[in-house]
């Protein structure tokens, strides 16, 4: 990106100083200040005359330092520029060479756009891996319907990092979203055990009721096991006739 001097003075929080005529024309009039700045017939020069010099010396001395930070700006600038490029690996695909600046890049691209691309071939094995990757990945998250979903979703910068780091799509989705997915798997258990805790209660229910016994809550069969680990479900269901089913 190219810097001029403006934006340097903006950034030092400097005026940037307006260019002086080369040639001024005194006119016969001349102010008083100024007729005071010429020197005396003694060959000093005025209070008026050295401020003027020294003012005139600062402001050439800020604009030397000035074009010197806006030409250092621009030499680390293009060797950014340049560092990218060579990290890009880009050739030229006339010769293979290297392409390892503008210039070459600017040739480059509009070569390109004069000559386009061929058409990538199809590879129907890639193809058909893919398609069977995205398949798991829908079972993980249905809303995963092609790859420019995968590149457009919340997290898409950390599965491109692990695709590029050799992972398949599959894991690299799971590692990218690992802290959620880690989650659901957490609540998919805890459900699951909820539901063969109420099928048990159920049969407990049922069994009972045959006897002609109350039926023991799930809520309280869990606080049972929690208070006496060792107490069967018969003993905790005779408890709960004797004490709370009667009632």
């Amino acid at each position: 990106m190219e810097v001029n001097e403006q934006q340097v003075y903006e950034a030092l929080g400097v005026e940037q100083p307006q260019q002086e005529p080369e040639t001024t024309q005194v006119s016969q009039q001349e102010p008083v200040a100024q007729q005071q700045a010429q020197p005396t017939q003694g060959g000093e020069m005025s209070l008026e005359q050295r401020r003027e010099n020294a003012a005139r010396r600062r402001r050439e001395e800020t604009r030397a330092a000035i074009q010197e930070a806006v030409e250092t700006e621009r030499t680390h600038a293009r060797r950014d520029v340049e560092q990218v490029l060579q990290d890009a690996g880009l050739t030229n695909p006339t010769d293979g060479t290297p392409i390892t600046n503008l210039e070459q890049y600017r040739a480059w691209k509009k070569a390109r756009q004069e000559q386009p691309a061929p058409a990538p071939q199809p590879n129907p094995a890639m193809e058909a891996q893919v398609a069977s990757e995205l398949a798991q990945i829908r079972q993980l998250n249905p809303n995963i319907r092609s790859v420019g979903d995968l590149l457009t979703m919340p997290r898409a910068r950390e599965f491109y990092q692990l695709v590029k780091r050799g992972n398949s799509f599959v894991d690299a989705y799971k590692l990218a979203h690992y802290d959620q997915l880690t989650q659901q798997a957490a609540a998919a258990a805890r459900q699951q055990a909820q539901n063969l805790a109420r099928s048990k209660g159920h049969l407990v229910a049922a069994t009972q009721r045959g006897k002609g016994g109350a039926s023991v809550p799930v809520e309280e069969m869990n606080l049972f096991r929690a208070f006496n680990p060792q107490a069967s479900e018969t003993a905790i269901q005779a408890y709960y006739n004797k004490y709370q089913g009667g009632k």
